[in-house]
């Protein structure tokens, strides 16, 4: 049994449209019995406004509403209940049909924001009264981007809410923007990429500093007024060890970060970071806009538990969980979890970190840029010889740290690290450890099978990062608490926030 979520209509309607036609009325429910349903002038399906009429022209958005308080008349078998004369949408068995799964990328939803933003606020484009006319426009570039986007019923929604709100909820004066420089040769965001992370070669990748998707820039005149600010900077960086930041590299990002501070309180340049709203209410928040460090509150994180899941399907050598969480809460912003999970490419990569919601008031916050908290965790986890504290050179998880080939040593290895892990968190108030008691057997049994492998790098990722934090937690240096420590900078690392991090000013839009 498969059956049809309202949000599927845009992928399927075509085609379920079409398998009614062929099939004079004939569907497959999900109680396994074909049903005849009415497909007469005046039925659900065929009357002015009905099913069929909706799917021909494309209107799914409301399609999708309308499904929910509308469903097919059933003609035969009539040995249906009574309560059941009707055949709904989510009745319908889905597997029957095979339509092809619709993903908007990246880059397309970008680009058709920056469209809605270049309508709304741009000073030479035809201005549109709405979303729906600006899609259906004779040479529609949005329909050059993604000529499918009325099927994805979510997505129209959030296009249509940003067309309608955002000119309101960035307070952005009106026809003001005149360049919009975004995948075009030299335009800002290849830039200010260029510059933080092979100019500056402060950073692996842009977004560990900045989000943002988008820049709006007033004029060209404006854009190489703070070009001309930031090279500066960048000149003064050169001059090695005679330069001003010779004692402090991060000066030069904090001196960046001011200007475009500068620049966004006169909306002259905007960078602005995109996800996907609820169709109903779109947010912008602002960040990294105080005048200092200082005013900008950053509240520890509370941490919760650990859940990790060490399942093993000894039949195929594999470890089978994929995920695992370390919840924590921010009291009024809400609960949340720390998701480390194997990357989704194939063969051994390294596992991925993301704070999720983990109640229905929170927000979703994003990845955590693994390069800046690898360079703290060095700096942090320190074991005390001789009366001196040394770093024991632990780094965040890598696939390219993971031994090759199985032996006595590693194996006593990961043995230290099971028990060290059970010593520091009670189990099961603080952990919830699926199979950990196992682990290393199983791990000694994968190894068997194939070595090294995607079938077994992720999960030695996991409780390797696990076991980090016990370090943490066992390491109080000067009696901090650095398993919280650490926590609460994943946590706004994941948001981008904090001055003091040197994260730089962007709105979010959501």
């Amino acid at each position: 049994m498969s059956k049809f979520a309202y949000n599927k209509i845009g992928q399927y309607g075509h085609e379920v449209l079409a398998h009614i036609e062929k099939n004079k009325g004939v569907l497959k429910a999900i109680d396994g019995i074909d049903y005849t349903i009415d497909i007469s002038r005046n039925s659900t399906y065929a009357k002015s406004g009905g099913f069929k009429e909706q799917v021909n022209n494309n209107q799914f958005a409301e399609l999708e509403s309308w499904l929910k308080k509308n469903q097919f008349e059933v003609v035969s078998p009539h040995t249906r209940d009574k309560k059941f004369e009707k055949l709904g949408w989510t009745e319908i068995e889905k597997s029957v049909f095979s339509s092809k799964t619709l993903k908007i990328s990246t880059a397309q939803q970008e680009n058709i924001t920056l469209l809605i933003i270049k309508n709304v606020l741009g000073d030479d484009t035809q201005t549109w009264k709405s979303f729906d006319d600006m899609f259906h426009a004779k040479n529609s570039e949005i329909q050059k981007i993604f000529p499918e986007l009325p099927k994805l019923t979510e997505w129209w929604a959030n296009f249509e809410l940003q067309f309608n709100e955002i000119a309101k909820i960035g307070k952005f004066p009106n026809s003001s923007y005149g360049v919009y420089l975004y995948d075009d040769p030299g335009n800002f965001m290849d830039y200010i990429s260029n510059l933080v992370t092979k100019d500056l070669n402060l950073y692996t990748k842009k977004d560990s500093w900045n989000p943002a998707d988008i820049w709006l820039i007033k004029s060209n005149v404006i854009k190489q007024q703070y070009i001309a600010k930031f090279d500066a900077i960048k000149e003064e960086l050169d001059k090695g060890d005679k330069s001003k930041y010779v004692a402090d590299r991060y000066q030069a990002i904090r001196d960046i970060n001011f200007h475009l501070k500068e620049a966004y309180a006169k909306k002259d340049i905007v960078g602005i970071s995109l996800k996907k709203s609820d169709g109903k209410r779109l947010h912008y928040t602002e960040f990294n806009l105080q005048t200092n460090a200082e005013k900008q509150k950053l509240p520890d994180v509370k941490f919760k538990s650990i859940s990790l899941n060490c399942s093993y399907d000894k039949m195929n050598n594999q470890f089978t969980s994929k995920t695992s969480q370390v919840f924590v809460d921010d009291g009024p912003r809400g609960a949340y979890k720390l998701g480390f999970k194997s990357n989704t490419g194939m063969g051994i990569g390294n596992i991925t970190y993301e704070f999720l919601p983990d109640a229905p008031a929170s927000a979703f916050l994003g990845k955590v840029p693994k390069d800046q908290l690898k360079l703290w965790l060095v700096e942090q986890i320190k074991t005390l010889k001789k009366g001196v504290l040394q770093s024991e050179n632990i780094q965040m998880p890598q696939g390219i740290n993971l031994n090759t080939e199985w032996s006595k040593e590693y194996e006593t290895e990961w043995d230290t690290k099971v028990a060290f892990i059970k010593k520091q968190f009670k189990i099961p108030s603080e952990l919830t450890a699926i199979s950990l008691d196992n682990f290393v057997e199983n791990l000694k049994d994968s190894y068997l099978y194939g070595g090294l492998s995607e079938k077994n790098s992720s999960m030695m990722q996991m409780v390797e990062f696990v076991w980090i934090l016990a370090k943490l937690r066992a390491n109080k240096k000067h009696g901090s608490n650095n398993l919280i420590l650490f926590l609460t900078l994943a946590y706004y690392y994941a948001q981008k926030k904090g001055q003091k991090y040197n994260f730089g000013p962007f709105a979010k839009v959501y």
